[in-house]
């Protein structure tokens, strides 16, 4: 026979600050962030490269902009800073479309040359990048968001 005594019943003081803290860790770990995806389309065709900027509604400058960026078939999906995904609510939406940088020849150039280090322009010119007169809206809620299609002019 074991001369310890049974911990059995008894309750670990630890374990009680465990199960009053996982449910903090749980909210700030990003499990309020609805999945969202979507296409860019620039008059029909996929806009390869179009980035998309979520803006909340009533939000402010200091307010997160989920935000993602479409592939070779249109479709981006969104995340928050390092986390997939939105939260939930009212959005305008914001595109820029980078023209794509043409690779140039390799040439001799002088080291002492620097290269152009601007962005490159927006193919849209502007008609989509300024919160301030967005016509695109979306409305995120909990859980897979699948939103229709921008389709640019």
């Amino acid at each position: 026979m074991s001369a310890r005594p049974s911990t059995r019943g008894l309750h670990r003081p630890g374990s009680w600050l465990l199960l009053a803290v996982l449910p903090l860790f749980t909210a700030c770990s990003g499990s309020g962030m609805a999945t969202v995806r979507g296409k860019v389309l620039f008059q029909g065709a996929p806009a390869k490269g179009a980035v998309v900027f979520f803006h909340p509604k009533g939000g402010d400058i200091n307010s997160q902009r989920p935000s993602g960026v479409a592939g070779e078939d249109g479709e981006f999906s969104l995340s928050t800073g390092n986390l997939p995904g939105a939260a939930p609510g009212d959005y305008l939406v914001t595109v820029v479309w980078p023209a794509e940088r043409k690779e140039q020849a390799v040439k001799a150039v002088p080291r002492s040359t620097e290269q152009d280090s601007s962005p490159p322009p927006d193919r849209l010119k502007g008609r989509y990048a300024d919160v301030k007169s967005a016509t695109l809206q979306a409305t995120i809620k909990s859980g897979a968001n699948r939103l229709e299609p921008f389709d640019l002019k």
